[in-house]
């Protein structure tokens, strides 16, 4: 009696329960009666003892049998949030003004600027200015461009170069000129004077209001006066091994005290490709260990040399002609052709080899063309260059020096 009494109650609620869970499921496409579909079949399948006569101990196994049915995964969008008060939209947030470019280009004296420009002291020199600006904001009058440096402010004056604000379409090209002065001289080892120009819109008013300076920015001069402390006594000589000093001081893996070695070397060597010519030094063909031993005697009686140069020392298997400080010197002579600059590029990787062998990345190539020749001496500072030696890592910068001799005399030119 009790169990049928329980047997209809349970079936009572469990009915409630199923109707109940009906109305849920149909809320969300599940209808139970009715219903279509893999999971709603089974579910209705687990659900069906509930309408026969059941008992207490049926209940776990009917409950394992319904949460064994996999349930299929609802895709619900993203509900709207609604907000009891209406919210302004967020005003669009302005767009900065596009970057302008002012590409500069100076002139010194009538010519060019260059990497390094070396300019007398003491005088007045004209810089003139071409600048070409790829748009104007609207809110700027005028463009201002003017120089900065680290160098002490007595030493220089520098014009600001002041543009206004033009008309038609961008792009704009301006020219402006102005002069300058270097007050003080360098010593000849110091690092050239630097000095950039920067460029500024104004009134500045918009934080985005900027503006670039591309192309030839920064004047790098050379104010050591060679007139006064020659070099090596040839000012042309002496304008070219500065030009040497600068592109060795642009290489980051050459050493300062390597520079100032080399310096006092070339000092004296340069010298030496001037006397050549001029005196004739070599009129007739010698052999390497002659020009060896008059090389030696030469440098030896400079005072910047002196007991420092080493003669024949061991090096990377080898032994080198002459060496100064570490820094080696690898000499030759040619007898019988005439050389060209390019010509002594088959020397090269010899002095390289001894500058490794050293620790160094500079080394020195000496070479003497005494053959008997028909033409004219090309130019003595022609004969000082670089040469650099790839080694497949990092280059190694042979100093190379081509003294001429054996050509004849002027007079035999024209005949």
């Amino acid at each position: 009696m009790q169990s049928k009494f329980f047997s209809k109650s349970m079936r009572r609620l469990l009915r409630g329960s199923l109707a109940r869970w009906s109305q849920y499921i149909s809320y969300d496409s599940f209808a139970v009666e009715g219903a279509s579909g893999e999971f709603a079949e089974a579910l209705i399948s687990c659900l069906a003892p509930i309408a026969a006569d059941i008992t207490p101990g049926d209940i776990p196994e009917l409950r394992l049998a319904v949460s064994s049915v996999p349930m299929p995964i609802a895709m619900l969008a993203k509900p709207e949030t609604r907000w009891p008060y209406p919210i302004a939209p967020a005003e669009p947030k302005p767009k900065p003004n596009d970057v302008a470019v002012a590409f500069l280009e100076f002139s010194i004296n009538g010519q060019s600027a260059e990497s390094l420009h070396s300019l007398s002291t003491g005088q007045v020199h004209d810089l003139d200015l071409m600048v070409r600006v790829s748009h104007w904001p609207e809110s700027a009058d005028r463009l201002v461009i003017a120089p900065v440096s680290v160098e002490p402010a007595s030493m220089w004056d520098f014009p600001t170069f002041e543009v206004p604000r033009p008309s038609g379409p961008p792009p704009y090209t301006f020219e402006r000129g102005g002069r300058m002065a270097l007050h003080g001289g360098q010593g000849f080892n110091a690092r050239p004077l630097e000095f950039r120009y920067a460029a500024e819109f104004q009134p500045a008013v918009e934080r985005e209001q900027r503006v670039v300076v591309a192309g030839q920015r920064t004047l790098r001069l050379n104010g050591a006066d060679t007139t006064r402390r020659a070099v090596t006594g040839y000012g042309e000589i002496d304008a070219k091994i500065v030009l040497l000093r600068e592109k060795l001081r642009l290489e980051p893996l050459v050493s300062e005290r390597d520079i100032m070695d080399l310096l006092t070397l070339l000092a004296p060597l340069g010298n030496l490709l001037g006397q050549a010519v001029q005196d004739k030094r070599y009129p007739m063909p010698i052999d390497e260990a002659a020009f060896e031993k008059d090389v030696l005697a030469y440098l030896r009686a400079n005072t910047g040399v002196g007991q420092e140069l080493e003669l024949q020392a061991q090096v990377a298997g080898g032994r080198t002609d002459l060496s100064f400080r570490g820094i080696r010197i690898e000499l030759k002579s040619e007898r019988s052709r005439r050389l060209v600059p390019d010509d002594c590029k088959q020397y090269a990787q010899q002095a390289a080899t001894y500058a490794v062998g050293s620790g160094r990345r500079v080394s020195v190539l000496l070479v003497l063309d005494s053959s008997k020749k028909k033409e004219m001496p090309f130019p003595v500072a022609d004969g000082i260059f670089i040469i650099p030696v790839e080694t497949g890592a990092s280059p190694i910068y042979v100093i190379t020096l081509l003294v001429q001799g054996g050509f004849p005399r002027p007079s035999d030119l024209s005949r």
